[in-house]
């Protein structure tokens, strides 16, 4: 039987064109962005779908048809069951299409769009929310333990909805520059569960939508937005401690690196001869917030930069956030801290351990993001008692000030928002990272009566 079934291409264009999902809820994730490939091979799974060039619905596709896309000029070049057909745009819509090139193979839902783009093919996979979801959930959380991952949607599906229109094209990349994506391959009964009990809710403050940050480690208390990005603070984003993370495997650590790599690195990367590095202002909690280079042409970098400069030098791996030390020992750096990413927003380790110590994923999302709502979906459970989250009570505010603003899509309206907002700081507190891999669960840490203390400082190298 013939690939192209031009008899029946009338009913399952219709078919399809039913099937095609609510572009306000469908995100698009540019494939292989780090990697362009130049040559794509896709094919139909399990359904039939259909091709469209330029718009234009050319043939029916039916399961097991392999199609072949490569760029030509400015254009797509698609070659299926032997016959060739060119455009500015190609488009596959299927239930499932699995997608192989430069030496991936995985499988996407709904639609593949080929086109080039800075003279490069480019592909992008326009994805349902709720099955991307479900696969962001479990690349970067990667735990069989419902709450956490349940959290991790809410955070997903969030800065996903954040970031729509971002790009001409595309919203989101596939890696971590933006989120681990990896279509339906990695999804687990876990993830899946996770986006389906969370379906539509998003992360919100006094009616906007949240910047939903996470990182792998605190390494015993998370950052101020401003102490680790330049900018202004951010309210829902203040550093809180975080005695959940005893028990990750980045949560105190120690690593070495030539001296002269890490001061040739910083030479190349900010100017000048850099002879050493002096530790110019803290966080109240221990993170590096500036960094003096003597010698060098630019006078002082922020603590991430540093970072950034010594990882791409030596190994993503050497300095693992900004909670961290730095002495010499001969002809070696030692660097040591604690936690691993950029520590601001919620620790998925610190979010695991609070999910098997019994707390909802409600309860998570407000202990690491201070005075947010989770709003949408098919229901909002009670509002947390602020007892729930830091162990004080507060008072309520109007609730005339807590309408959410966001308009969800296809005109639903979102449930009357209520909460109670989590108590400051106590005075005398600080004012895209790394994700948790999928690791077997680590051993649960004795109780601590105290978070883990900053590292203590120590002279500059």
């Amino acid at each position: 039987m013939r690939t192209l079934c031009y008899a029946a291409l009338g009913l399952l264009l219709a078919v399809s064109a039913q099937a095609q999902p609510d572009p306000a809820s469908t995100v698009r994730v540019r494939l292989f962005s780090q990697a362009p490939p130049s040559q794509a091979e896709a094919q139909v799974v399990g359904q039939p779908g259909r091709l469209l060039v330029d718009g234009v619905p050319m043939a029916a596709l039916l399961p097991g048809a392999r199609l072949t896309l490569s760029q030509t000029g400015g254009e797509v070049r698609v070659r299926v069951d032997g016959t060739d057909r060119r455009g500015r745009t190609v488009d596959i819509e299927a239930a499932e299409i699995r997608v192989r090139a430069g030496g991936s193979d995985h499988r996407y839902p709904a639609r593949l769009a080929a086109a080039v783009a800075g003279g490069r093919l480019q592909l992008v996979n326009h994805a349902p929310m709720e099955p991307y979801v479900a696969s962001v959930v479990a690349s970067e959380f990667g735990f069989p333990v419902l709450e956490g991952a349940k959290a991790q949607a809410v955070l997903a599906r969030t800065y996903a909805a954040r970031r729509r229109g971002e790009h001409a094209g595309y919203d989101l990349d596939d890696h971590q520059g933006s989120q681990v994506y990896r279509g339906l391959g990695p999804v687990t009964p876990t993830s899946r569960r996770a986006a389906t009990e969370t379906a539509g809710q998003l992360l919100t403050y006094r009616g906007e939508l949240a910047d939903g940050v996470y990182f792998s480690s605190s390494g015993g208390h998370t950052a101020d937005n401003e102490s680790v990005w330049q900018g202004a603070p951010v309210p829902y984003l203040r550093g809180v401690p975080d005695p959940y993370d005893a028990a990750a495997p980045d949560h105190g650590w120690r690593t070495t690196a030539s001296r002269d790599q890490v001061l040739r690195a910083l030479s190349a990367r900010f100017g000048g001869r850099v002879e050493r590095v002096e530790v110019a202002q803290r966080s109240r909690k221990g993170r590096v917030m500036r960094v003096r280079l003597v010698g060098g042409r630019t006078e002082s970098i922020t603590g991430s930069q540093l970072r950034q400069a010594v990882n791409a030098a030596v190994g993503p791996r050497t300095v693992r956030s900004t909670r961290y030390d730095v002495a010499s020992e001969g002809d070696r750096i030692v660097f040591t801290g604690g936690g691993f990413g950029h520590g601001v927003g919620m620790s998925q380790y610190g979010a695991l351990e609070q999910a098997r110590t019994g707390r909802s994923y409600r309860q998570i999302l407000a202990y690491y993001f201070l005075g947010t709502d989770v709003l949408g979906g098919p229901a909002v459970a009670p509002p947390l008692m602020a007892a729930q989250v830091v162990g004080e009570a507060v008072p309520r505010r109007p609730e005339s000030a807590l309408r959410t603003r966001y308009q969800p899509p296809s005109g639903r309206r979102w449930p009357e928002p209520r909460r109670v907002i989590p108590s400051d700081i106590p005075a005398g507190e600080a004012l895209t990272d790394a994700p948790a891999a999928a690791r077997p669960l680590p051993a649960r840490p004795a109780p601590a009566a105290t978070p883990a203390a900053a590292p203590k400082r120590r002279a500059a190298w």
